[in-house]
């Protein structure tokens, strides 16, 4: 896996390609490296080439002409993850004021019968909220719904950030096969035309400031500290909401903005010409 490279990259295992050339310098990107590594291996010799300029021109005017100071190479974490050979691939939640709850759970592979998603909600203290919701899974799909309702729920706003857990299982014929677990918060953004933008009903007033991923002294490489000395800077300066300008921030950024309380507006990393 890797967080975060500048630009094209391109990576072998002991001189055998794994994966395919990655465009892209702030986006996650996965290789199955299944046929290359196993456990007990001794040593193996993970190589990456990474080009300065990018082959494809749109990636070239958004990453390397765009209007910030330019740091080429491996900026964020590279590491291995062992899976289960069925498992939960990634989450998408929507969860709102009232405690409706609705997630897509995309699964790694098509599962057979006999096979649920089960979703449990706790509060950040461990706390159990509220049943356990389970999700059949028809046989031959690779995606589940989960969706229910939970009462007396505590909403999220850049005041009182408050936070749940919710832990997701994969079980086939009664054994869990994996689980992956997700903090989030419980909050419904409305954008209404010509008025303004409401959050739980409530209309917000948006004061915020842009913000980089760069440290004079790492340059693009930040540890968790320093995405979390960035959140307390604009709360201690009286704002409320954060703009990446212009391309996503590390995990680390956006978990300090959930749990210290801040909107944030992911921009893409992209270019529009004529």
């Amino acid at each position: 896996v890797f967080d975060g490279v500048m630009t094209d990259c391109e990576a072998q295992i002991n001189g055998r390609r794994c994966g395919y050339l990655h465009q892209g310098a702030f986006y996650t990107f996965k290789s199955d490296v299944s046929e290359r590594i196993f456990f007990g291996d001794k040593e193996k010799v993970l190589e990456v080439k990474v080009s300065k300029e990018s082959a494809n021109a749109s990636v070239n005017l958004a990453e390397r002409r765009a209007d910030y100071w330019n740091f080429g190479g491996i900026s964020r974490p590279v590491y291995v993850e062992a899976l289960p050979a069925q498992f939960i691939d990634r989450t998408a939640i929507d969860a709102d004021a009232d405690g409706s709850f609705y997630t897509d759970v995309f699964l790694g592979v098509a599962m057979g019968s006999n096979t649920k998603v089960v979703a449990e909600l706790t509060d950040i203290n461990g706390k159990a909220i509220g049943k356990s919701i389970e999700t059949p899974i028809n046989g031959g799909t690779d995606k589940a719904i989960v969706k229910g309702k939970f009462d007396n729920i505590k909403n999220w706003t850049p005041e009182t950030p408050n936070l749940y857990y919710v832990t997701f299982s994969l079980v086939q014929n009664g054994k869990v096969l994996h689980k992956v677990k997700e903090r989030f918060g419980f909050r419904t953004i409305e954008v209404k035309e010509s008025d303004g933008i409401y959050v739980n009903g409530q209309k917000i007033s948006v004061r915020g400031v842009n913000r980089h991923s760069f440290r004079p002294e790492t340059g693009r490489t930040l540890n968790k500290q320093a995405n979390y000395d960035d959140v307390k800077l604009i709360k201690e300066m009286n704002m409320n909401a954060v703009r990446l300008s212009h391309y996503p921030s590390d995990p680390d950024f956006l978990d300090a903005c959930d749990e210290l309380g801040l909107y944030v507006m992911v921009e893409l990393a992209g270019w529009h010409g004529k």
